[in-house]
């Protein structure tokens, strides 16, 4: 990992009571004992607080919808794995099929043991879900799987899952491929494992033309399904008053979601077995009014939380000690350095990070409030990646008004631009941002005049005429590369100062590239052309911008390969930009 460089921000803010690094407004406020009033229970979250189990008494969540109901109750542990299959696809699919079930962040033993409570998010007015405490129901069954490098079991987690058995509940547990013996046994998945005869072993069996790990069970199992070498892929027993199903792979139930067969083959086994684990005790039925996963990270979150400067994260307290380091040590720097080069408007609530086991990504919540972001990663490196991306998608810059073609205000190429800079300067990625040299065809010499013999073809077919990422971080590298990082936020300013009259107006590229051009000082409609974007303009020579005529130059920016990410500090947005070079 790069070591920190702090950014030497030579900003003079014209608006900097509003434009600073995020602080939790109102933590010294007194917050009401019993908080009940959407106003009482906004001073709550605002501070960062979770809101007491009395509150969510007096806000019901919505029924959850099953078909069939079979009153089974099912929870979806995440603590070990979590992925957008397990997030957002797998439930509904088993709701249909009579099921019902919650998703959980929180280690088995914050769930499953008596008086146990949970943090959710509760619905207290529109678009408004604080988080709030939560007395959950009691389980028939638990589904969970985990890989090696991920969060493992801790000791207390295996004991209340052995007395959850024990009592009648069921466990459907799923291993992962293994490198080594070595890796087996230390694999905490494994450990749990061996205190019922089984475990995941090295290798792999075929299975319907796909490689599963294979299973070593005891004369106590039911081997239910074989691999073509005959070791056992599936198996079940029976625990004291339980059950177990122990898949060698989840990859035997996960099904693609887009394809109905595969829905319905793969999930079918998964609740066959569900519903084989429940048998040891009656259903539970009762209410079905669940938390669910409201386009973030629940039902239920992580039980522990750390508070750093305007940084409230929730975790599993089995999370890797890295991790939390990293959160600690390199959020509160990561959330500055982003601040420093897009300042922004200053939140008067937290942000809300959760610190997800897994891999595969991470998600931002913008559409209501609290907001939260999340990551989805077992690597330091992964999490401030993923951590920088979601932040930057909270953060608009100093512009309130309309919304750009370029991805948009806060979109993926916003969050994406801004990720890149954090992996140069903490994770020590070379070369241009987002490697947007990759849209130059292999072996470009630089002879190539027409953008067809420059740029590769899929990236220039849809950049033309729509969008192509790619193309546009090449841009904005080449506008980093002349005119360094303050263009960025200037171009935010500008537009915020044209259209302030028209703040939902959805801009056309022309409209956005005078903007761009404005911002700079020169006239950034040639180079586009060069680029092969089709544009009905091909010259503004001249704009009006807040009440001045500004002569604007053709930019000498040619359709060369970019330079290296720019981490340098910005300047006065709000002031006219002196060109970093001549030319490029």
């Amino acid at each position: 990992m790069k070591k920190r460089v702090l950014l030497a921000v030579s900003v003079l803010f014209v608006l900097s009571a509003m434009f600073t690094a995020p602080a939790i407004a109102g933590q010294s406020r007194a917050l009401p004992a019993n908080p009940q009033t959407p106003q009482q229970i906004e001073k709550w979250w605002q501070s960062g607080s979770t809101l007491p189990i009395q509150t969510t008494a007096k806000y019901p969540l919505r029924e959850q919808n099953v078909v069939n109901d079979t009153g089974i109750n099912l929870l979806i542990d995440m603590s070990h794995r979590c992925d957008f299959f397990t997030l957002w696809h797998l439930g509904r699919e088993l709701n249909k099929r009579g099921l019902r079930t919650i998703g959980s962040h929180a280690t088995l033993d914050s769930v499953l043991n008596s008086g146990a409570k949970c943090r959710i998010r509760i619905p207290v007015a529109d678009k408004v879900n604080p988080f709030a405490w939560w007395q959950p129901p009691k389980f028939n069954v638990v589904l969970t799987e985990s890989k090696p490098d991920f969060p493992g079991y801790i000791a207390r987690e295996r004991q209340t899952l052995k007395r959850f058995i024990e009592n009648g509940g069921g466990l459907v547990v799923s291993g992962s491929a293994l490198r080594d013996q070595a890796q087996a046994n230390q694999w905490s998945l494994n450990k749990m494992l061996a205190e019922y005869g089984a475990s995941v072993l090295p290798g792999s069996e075929n299975y319907e033309g796909k490689r599963h790990p294979k299973l070593q069970v005891s004369g106590d199992w039911q081997v239910i399904t074989k691999g073509s070498s005959g070791n056992p892929i599936y198996a079940q027993r029976k625990y004291g008053k339980g059950r177990i199903a122990l898949f060698a792979s989840s990859s035997l139930y996960r099904f693609d979601h887009k394809t109905r067969d595969d829905v319905d083959s793969r999930a079918g086994l998964l609740v066959e077995a569900v519903k084989w684990a429940s048998a040891g005790a009656k259903p539970v039925g009762g209410h079905k009014m669940f938390p669910v996963a409201r386009g973030g990270g629940g039902g239920i979150y992580p039980e522990s939380q750390v508070r750093i400067d305007g940084i409230v994260c929730f975790y599993s307290k089995n999370q890797t000690p890295a991790l939390l380091d990293t959160v600690t040590n390199d959020f509160p720097a990561i959330t500055e350095d982003i601040y420093a080069w897009l300042p922004s408007p200053k939140p008067d609530q937290p942000m809300y990070m959760i610190l997800c086991s897994g891999a595969g990504g991470g998600w931002a919540v913008n559409a209501y409030l609290p907001k939260e972001a999340s990551t989805i990663s077992t690597s330091p490196d992964g999490i401030r990646s993923i951590f920088a991306h979601e932040q930057a998608h909270t953060m608009s810059g100093p512009c309130q008004a309309a919304s750009h073609p370029f991805g948009g205000n806060r979109g993926e190429e916003h969050a994406g631009w801004f990720q890149g800079k954090i992996k140069a300067m903490y994770n020590g990625d070379k070369g241009p941002n987002r490697q947007c040299n990759k849209v130059f065809v292999r072996g470009y010499d630089g002879s190539g005049k027409q953008p067809e013999d420059i740029f590769n073809k899929t990236n220039l077919d849809k950049w033309k005429t729509g969008h192509d990422r790619t193309m546009i971080w090449y841009v904005w590298q080449k506008f980093d590369d002349r005119y360094g990082p303050t263009w960025y936020p200037r171009w935010r300013w500008v537009q915020g100062q044209r259209w302030k009259d028209e703040p939902e107006r959805k801009l056309t590229w022309t409209e956005s590239i005078e903007d761009m051009s404005i911002a700079v000082g020169e006239d950034l409609f040639p180079f586009f052309a060069a680029t092969g974007k089709q544009l009905s303009c091909k010259r503004f020579k001249k704009a009006v911008f807040m009440g001045k005529t500004i002569d604007l130059p053709v930019a000498p920016i040619q359709p060369t390969p970019p330079g290296d990410v720019c981490l340098d500090a910005i300047g006065d947005y709000t002031k006219p930009i002196k060109v970093a070079k001549k030319s490029s």
